[in-house]
């Protein structure tokens, strides 16, 4: 399974689209997906180390806008799904 995952991420980082995909990665990560984009970074800073000013950059704005966007989704949903969401947890 770790091997498959490896491969997935190799293909990403050497896909002529990239830098989006990195971006779209952090932004996910930021918001909503558990999954963080360093493995993703570091293979295309490896891969091209002039560039990882600028690849560094991508995923600093998309890990903001995410960010936001998380903060939004916490903003709008928390008086009608959290506060449901801690009392079923116990944690009111």
């Amino acid at each position: 399974m770790l091997r498959r995952l490896y491969d997935w991420t190799l293909a990403k980082a050497s896909h002529p689209h990239a830098e989006w995909w990195l971006a779209l990665f952090a932004f996910m990560e930021a918001s909503f997906f558990p999954i963080p984009p360093h493995p993703l970074l570091g293979l295309m800073c490896l891969a091209e180390p002039k560039r990882a000013i600028r690849f560094a950059a991508i995923a600093t704005i998309a890990s903001v806008l995410g960010g936001l966007l998380g903060y939004a989704i916490g903003y709008g949903l928390y008086d009608t799904v959290g506060t449901q969401l801690l009392a079923a947890l116990g944690l009111t």
